[in-house]
């Protein structure tokens, strides 16, 4: 009878003890778990952009070029809406052309500072970007002059 009584107190200094690490294990689950969760959505806002411009024709010359970057930007934008709706203030989003035909090639960057949770396991200062490239469908040589 008087072991269990001694046990009893085992288990409350145990426990007090392994708490502390336990508590730690979850917040870094909690902070890795939120910093991937951004980075997942940088990704996904850049290949949704960069799927949607690379489908519109950039026209003879590229006279419609312009109208592909807007259409990256904005579904860029549309992808990085709040849950209230509102657009990300402090994303920085960009698309850019390079090569010739039939190699032409669309780039779209966005990035965005990022906030921890706890900030207790993943750095204060840090900015998460993500870049996409996706080959333009419509691959038109240049009128001849």
């Amino acid at each position: 009878m008087r072991t269990s009584r001694r046990r009893r107190g085992n288990n409350a200094i145990e426990f007090v003890l392994c708490l502390p690490i336990w508590f730690a294990v979850v917040m870094a689950i909690m902070d890795f778990g939120w910093l991937f969760y951004n980075q997942t959505s940088l990704d996904a806002a850049a290949n949704l952009g960069c799927r949607a411009g690379s489908l519109i024709d950039p026209g003879d010359a590229d006279e419609n070029i312009a109208a592909v970057k807007a259409r990256v930007l904005q579904v860029m934008g549309e992808a990085l809406l709040d849950p209230s709706g509102e657009a990300c203030a402090n994303c920085a989003l960009s698309a850019s052309t390079w090569g010739d035909p039939p190699g032409r090639s669309l780039r779209c960057d966005v990035s965005r500072p990022f906030t921890p949770l706890i900030g207790m396991f993943v750095d204060d200062d840090r900015s998460l970007s993500s870049k996409q490239i996706a080959r333009l469908e419509w691959q038109r040589e240049a009128a001849p002059e």
